[in-house]
């Protein structure tokens, strides 16, 4: 039996929240990667975390290395 080939494919949208932060004088940036099931709720997602701070961890050898974890963020999300 053949499975349908329309139901076996999920349609995810990726939200790319982009950040700058500064160390010791210089200014670094990173992505931080948001699942969303449509383009409307990946378009939110961005929308909610526009001008705001958020809570990154960085290597303090390697500074350009860095992560947003949703458990630091007020709420405990990223996003609205």
């Amino acid at each position: 039996m053949r499975a349908n080939a329309r139901s076996s494919y999920i349609y995810t949208w990726l939200a790319i929240l982009t950040y700058t932060y500064v160390v010791d004088g210089e200014y670094y940036s990173g992505t931080c990667e948001l699942k969303a099931r449509s383009e409307r709720r990946a378009d939110e997602l961005v929308e909610g975390w526009k001008g705001r701070m958020i809570v990154l961890h960085y290597s303090p050898t390697k500074h350009d290395i860095s992560v947003a974890l949703k458990s630091d963020q007020p709420g405990g999300q990223l996003g609205n």
